[in-house]
């Protein structure tokens, strides 16, 4: 009999780059709520929103900050230290924190998890090739790659989750690997009714038609988000009636020469609060993904995808990472490239079609409710996490006294 199973659970400590209110926050939270209700015993470290030394109860897991996890330690419900650690991509703050883990607690299997091609984004943020940099001594910042270090760090794991297949190019061809789509909660992402209320605070006419987007700037798709905003902008001059919602922080740098924004048709709402944005993207006749097939994009699976599908939110975007599986069921439109005239053509194809356009919605829910539920995912995670640990966990020494109990 396996040992991982609900008679037996797991001890899992998840840690994330960054803070708990982050995509890859809420992408652990599913997983790790899923994983509590089937038994295991979870505990999730991020870097900030936990105050020091406190171990906060969410949703069936408990959560703390990377200090508190490292000075204090996370005791399970049976005496022993974490049988995985499950770092957040190989960022340099999640190899600096594996390592120190390891030494001050200890863990059975280091599983890292990739999200992006991270490559990609060190020299997009830097402007330096990955190979000048290993020739360079140079501080790089710890919320991307150590060039000379993380390859390393990844082939000490001892697997590799991946937030889609298309990354699996960029896992060492020794590690075993498992693709691991986002858990989505449909009852938070509902298809209900559109917010009227939000129109009107936003001062958006009944029947004006609204292209949303939910995505921060940053240097990686920097020039993608701008050519969506080219391409609501060329629909706007040619005279269709259409506003642009758009939540995430702006560097309004990057628009420069983009005459509508801010302004009655365009709607920067800045940060928001998660449980905004459900009402947020209710307004949405139409959802884009920018981006097109290049080496950043074509190793990733944007968040907000799965969001939009799971919303019924017919969507746009380009035939790579997951389009691909979206094309086959017929449950996006996705183009062959992304310029900003292929995306206002697209959008105006989609709203000049309501019907066409409503069943291709409904495909595309119906295509996360079997690609993103947690019926479909977390017992793949737990599979994998059987894989990777060497031994039955039951075999290793309880952890010292001075960890903070229950």
């Amino acid at each position: 009999m396996p040992w991982i199973s609900r008679g037996s659970p797991v001890n899992i400590l998840f840690a994330n780059y960054g803070q708990s209110d982050n995509n890859s926050a809420y992408h652990i939270v599913g997983f790790a709520s899923g994983l509590a209700a089937r038994g295991h015993d979870v505990c999730v470290a991020v870097a900030k929103s936990v105050p020091d030394g406190q171990f906060e109860s969410v949703g069936g897991f408990r959560m703390a900050s990377h200090r508190t996890a490292l000075k204090t330690g996370f005791t399970f419900a049976d005496g022993r230290s974490a049988d995985v650690l499950h770092v957040w991509t190989p960022r340099e703050t999640m190899r600096l924190f594996a390592s120190a883990h390891a030494a001050a607690w200890g863990h059975a299997s280091l599983v890292v998890h990739l999200e992006d091609n991270e490559e990609a984004i060190f020299e997009r943020f830097t402007g330096c090739s990955l190979e000048k940099a290993c020739t360079l001594d140079e501080p790089w910042p710890k919320g991307l790659i150590h060039p000379v270090h993380y390859r390393g760090f990844l082939k000490s794991a001892q697997g590799v989750t991946m937030v889609h297949r298309c990354l699996e190019p960029l896992v060492p061809s020794e590690l075993p690997r498992q693709e691991i789509v986002p858990v989505m909660d449909f009852r938070f992402f509902t298809n209900g009714g559109e917010s009227h209320a939000l129109r009107r605070e936003l001062g958006i006419a009944p029947t004006t038609r609204v292209v949303v987007f939910n995505g921060n700037d940053h240097a990686a798709a920097a020039l993608d988000i701008r050519q969506l905003y080219e391409a609501v902008d060329l629909l706007i001059e040619e005279g269709m009636d259409l506003a642009f919602v758009r939540t995430g922080h702006v560097l309004p740098a990057n628009y420069d020469g983009l005459h509508f924004r801010p302004g009655s048709r365009c709607h920067e709402l800045g940060f928001v609060e998660r449980g905004m944005v459900p009402e947020i993207m209710s307004l949405a006749d139409v959802a884009v993904q920018p981006g097109d097939g290049d080496y950043f994009n074509a190793h990733r699976l944007p968040a907000k995808v799965p969001e939009y599908l799971a919303m019924g939110k017919p969507l746009v975007m380009g035939e790579t990472n997951i389009g691909r599986e979206l094309a086959a069921a017929d449950a996006a439109l996705i183009l062959p490239g992304m310029s900003p005239r292929q995306m206002a053509d697209a959008i105006a194809r989609l709203l000049n079609a309501p019907t066409e356009t409503a069943a291709m919605a409904v495909r595309g829910r119906e295509f996360a409710r079997s690609r993103f539920s947690r019926d479909a995912v977390i017992p793949l995670l737990e599979r994998f996490y059987q894989k990777c640990l060497p031994a039955p966990a039951v075999t290793r020494p309880q952890v010292g006294s001075c960890q903070l109990r229950r």
